[in-house]
């Protein structure tokens, strides 16, 4: 993988660039956005609601965590809806404009001064534009609707259906009503013709879209600070509304308040009356008991009693006053109510094991003791009710409600989006990303196999030859190029050469200066002629090696050269093979068996005419379709004009004893033909070539591609005794690198590329 990246580091970094500059123009288009936030002090919940110093508060219903409860009221309807009322934010207001050019044109806008239209679209907005819509009602079939606002000048608008139905039309400033729809515009500024996409959301949707822009959070986690952020593309807007948020949110906290300590004063005061009925009944109870008993000052035994009998009995009222309130919210079946009836129960049976320890006391000390405590907790409990009951009153005339503002939202002085850091830094983090993913893309699945060892160790091809991308061949076929444009033109001392003409000059120039062997014929393009030290060439050299020790243990010498696509090189392969082995003292004939497309007579200068499809028709001999090349050793017989059929012609039983008859009158055969999965052509003769060759292009074909021609020559009955992987780019990571640029550099070549 590092390798991988390291080969592609420039295209890495090109991509880099690419999103880098992206980003910065996304930095400079991008409407700014703006955040104002307000800070809320929440208070902590009154543990004592009817003023009694209660031991059983685990009794009452437990009160959920008071700022996750207070965060859920500020996003609750009844705080959000009266600011959306405010604000109209049931309404949104779109310009039309032309995506991206409209966000360019609308950065260097003055609001409220329309800029001039680009490129003669009136209907779209370029900037400045601005509408209020003070009120909109609609019929619940138009609800969330697209609405087209037409700017007519002057302040007049026209407001139209998903139809183009006029709905409406009137001035700004002035409400209009008509076909269902009334309809208030305070402010428009807009050039005539200006287009507005208007939506009246309904209310639950409403409140949807407006709890998305406004954020609710814990300053400090259980500190009972609230903070309440909004954003907007106005820093003004987003100032005013964080604000109404705030003073939303104590306002309801301020009615719920009033509204909870009204309920509970009116239990109160419900309660007071029995309750001093109680009391002054325990007085009387125990001034009549004291008057006919004439007491004494109790005993320590006595204190002891009273005491504890004291605490027990306090708890037990406040339960039953507990007990009492919660029966005005929740069934008697309900776990709350049920849980201060187990404690009654418990306090009762403790009360009764307690009185049951001063069973000996005398009965005129018990009885005092008993009516003494009842009365002291009968005082205390409607002192404590009093007591609360004048609290309720003066709070409820209050204007707290548990919650207060520390910190007003404030006009923010810069935007918190986009933010210049993180904006580039994600761009150039993306970029990199981009670029890793593009090459590994690139090279996993939208190219071909490009790892030799793929086709050895999946295919169970051996691979006989690794051969670089060649300069030199490239300058060739541009020589080929040039002289097929401008057929002729040699020149003479009398006759100029025109500029065409020149240019064959000067590449023929180049193209000699590596030359190795006197004697080859000038317009050869086979590489080993032409560059014999070439890098290329030398890897062909070992190809070589490799095909002749596998003919000497094949059943004849044909050797066919195969290609799964066209453009694999195979032709390059089968002339630059034919003139290597033709250079070490072999008899070889090079076939070209493409009639379809062939062009092995181009490498040596000559035209298809006269080739294999006019000796297979009958139309010409054999030994009349044999050409020589100029190089020793090696003849050519070329495609021929195309037939109509080519596979019909080589099918026919004449091809074949025509191979038997070529193979015993040279060293070597070597047959280039047709992309073996594009036609059937070369499927034929595979059974009758000994072995076969597969070339293949680094990049360019697929493991698919690879596998299909490996199984057709199978069905075929051919045999590949190997594979050549052809134009493969010269990279740091390509296995022989120092060794090519090192060989290159000593024979004074130019350095091939990848």
């Amino acid at each position: 993988m590092l390798t991988l990246m390291r080969d592609h580091i420039w295209e890495i970094v090109g991509t880099a660039v690419v999103v880098l500059t992206l980003a910065v123009a996304y930095l400079l288009i991008a409407t700014p956005i703006y955040s104002a936030d307000v800070l809320l002090r929440v208070d902590p919940p009154e543990p004592n609601a009817l003023g009694l110093a209660l031991q059983n508060q685990e009794s009452l219903p437990p009160p959920a965590p008071q700022t996750a409860t207070e965060m859920a009221v500020i996003r609750s309807r009844a705080v959000l809806e009266p600011v959306i009322q405010k604000y109209r934010l049931d309404v949104s207001v779109t310009p039309h404009t032309v995506p991206l050019l409209g966000d360019i044109a609308a950065n260097f806008a003055t609001p409220g001064q329309p800029s001039a239209p680009w490129f003669g679209l009136k209907s779209f907005a370029w900037g400045g534009e601005h509408v209020q819509v003070g009120s909109l009602d609609v019929p619940q079939d138009l609800e969330e609707e697209k609405l087209t606002l037409i700017a007519l000048g002057n302040g007049a608008y026209e407001l139209r259906g998903p139809s183009d139905q006029l709905l409406v039309k009137g001035v700004a400033g002035t409400a209009v009503r008509n076909n269902g729809v009334s309809m208030l515009v305070k402010q428009l500024d807009a050039r005539p013709g200006t287009k507005f996409e208007v939506i009246r959301w309904n209310e639950i949707d409403a409140v949807k879209r407006f709890g998305n822009l406004v954020k609710v959070g814990d300053k400090t986690k259980d500190s009972g600070l609230i903070q309440v952020e909004y954003t907007d593309k106005s820093r003004e807007k987003a100032t005013e509304i964080a604000n109404a948020l705030g003073d939303q949110y104590l306002a309801y906290a301020i009615a719920a308040r009033q509204a909870n300590d009204t309920t509970t004063l009116a239990f109160i005061n419900g309660e007071l009356p029995r309750l001093l009925a109680d009391l002054r009944k325990a007085e009387d109870a125990l001034k009549q008991f004291r008057g006919s008993a004439q007491s004494m000052q109790p005993t320590s035994e006595a204190q002891a009693y009273l005491q504890g009998g004291l605490d027990l009995d306090k708890q037990i009222a406040s339960l039953q006053i507990q007990r009492t309130q919660l029966l005005e919210r929740y069934t008697p079946d309900s776990r709350w109510v049920q849980t201060v009836d187990q404690q009654l129960s418990q306090l009762k049976a403790a009360k009764g094991q307690f009185d049951g320890h001063f069973n000996g006391m005398p009965s005129s000390e018990r009885q005092s003791v008993d009516l003494l405590r009842a009365q002291k907790v009968a005082e205390t409990i409607y002192l404590g009710m009093v007591q609360k009951a004048e609290q309720l009153q003066v709070r409820r005339a209050s204007t707290t409600g548990g919650a207060h503002i520390v910190d007003a939202a404030v006009t923010p002085h810069r935007p918190v989006k986009p933010e210049p850091p993180l904006v580039l830094t994600g761009g150039l983090v993306l970029g990199l990303l981009s670029g890793v993913m593009l090459v590994f893309m690139r090279r996993h699945v939208m190219t071909g196999v490009t790892d030799p060892r793929y086709v050895e160790s999946r295919m169970s091809v051996p691979v006989f030859g690794e051969i670089l991308f060649s300069q030199q061949q490239s300058l060739l076929d541009r020589l080929g190029a040039v002289r097929k444009a401008l057929p002729g033109m040699r020149g003479s001392a009398s006759q100029p050469l025109s500029r065409g003409a020149d240019d064959i000059r000067n590449v023929d120039r180049a193209a000699d200066a590596g030359v190795a062997e006197p004697g080859v014929i000038e317009h050869t393009k086979v590489l080993a002629a032409r560059y014999p030290n070439d890098t290329s060439v030398e890897a062909l050299r070992d190809v070589r090696t490799a095909v002749a020790r596998d003919l000497a243990h094949a059943r004849n010498n044909l050797l066919m050269v195969i290609g799964p696509t066209p453009a694999a090189g195979k032709s390059f392969v089968a002339a630059n093979l034919a003139m290597l082995h033709a250079e070490i003292g072999s008899r070889v004939l090079l076939i070209d068996a493409d009639m379809r497309r062939g062009h092995l007579a181009s490498l040596f200068g000559e035209s298809n005419r006269g080739g294999l499809s006019e000796v297979l028709s009958g139309r010409l001999g054999a030994r009349h379709a044999l050409r020589s090349t100029g190089i020793n050793g090696l003849t050519f017989m070329s495609c021929g004009v195309r037939p109509e059929n080519p596979a019909a012609l080589l099918m026919n039983p004449y091809f074949k004893d025509l191979l038997a008859w070529l193979a015993g009158q040279y060293d070597m055969v070597i047959i280039d033909t047709p992309p073996f999965l594009a036609v059937t052509d070369a499927s034929i003769i595979a059974s009758e070539a000994g072995s076969s060759l597969l070339v293949l292009r680094s990049g360019m074909q697929g493991e698919q591609e690879i596998s299909d021609t490996i199984k057709k020559m199978e069905r075929a009955e051919g045999r590949i005794a190997g594979a050549v992987f052809n134009g493969i780019p010269v990279l740091r990571s390509t296995r022989n690198y120092s060794y090519v640029t090192n060989y290159a550099s000593d024979f004074g070549d130019a350095e091939a590329t990848h």
